[in-house]
């Protein structure tokens, strides 16, 4: 108990460091921006390519049945990186507390949509009878160094901390200050 005459006890005290989206979370933002596009533009080609698409879901012969399951692959891991990328930003310019943890599972599943992809390639070239994508490699060599970097940054930064965990860290004292 406090009386008027006594300074009431400060609980929340003003972070250190940076504050706010900019500095380098600028570039996981600009990341998540090319992920909707790159995803929206590779998700037009089952729009602008429809009646090859309809013809392997019908499936007329056996090769066409056999391309289903990497169409399938590639479609679901393409809306599925859509949808998890519009939810991160959403989360980002609201400063939700659940940032960090919701881009590390964005930079995994990145790296799983990737390796889906270059699985569903190596079967669509087995089953036709072309080569593989000559970019694979770098694509998933390019995901796996993206998740290296970002994943640590989400969870060590003190801009990050200062920016989506503050009003949490501000619980956090008040309940050690309790015990």
């Amino acid at each position: 108990m406090t009386y008027s005459s006594q300074p009431a006890l400060n609980t929340y005290q003003k972070s250190e460091g940076p504050v706010g989206i900019g500095g380098w979370l600028i570039l996981p933002i600009l990341h998540l921006c090319g992920a909707i596009i790159l995803t929206l533009h590779n998700l037009y080609g089952i729009v602008s390519e429809w009646t090859g698409i309809k013809a392997i879901i019908e499936g007329g012969n056996d090769k066409l049945v056999a391309l289903r399951l990497p169409l399938a692959i590639s479609s679901i891991l393409g809306i599925a990186v859509l949808i998890l990328a519009c939810i991160c930003l959403h989360r980002l310019f609201a400063r939700s507390p659940t940032v960090p943890r919701l881009m590390t599972f964005f930079y995994m599943g990145m790296v799983v949509a990737t390796l889906g992809d270059v699985a569903a390639d190596n079967m669509m070239s087995s089953i036709v009878g072309s080569s593989t994508d000559p970019d694979n490699f770098l694509d998933v060599l390019r995901v796996v160094i993206a998740a290296a970097i970002w994943i640590p940054y989400f969870h060590r930064s003190r801009r990050v901390a200062n920016t989506f965990r503050a009003r949490e860290a501000a619980v956090d004292r008040k309940i050690g200050e309790v015990f």
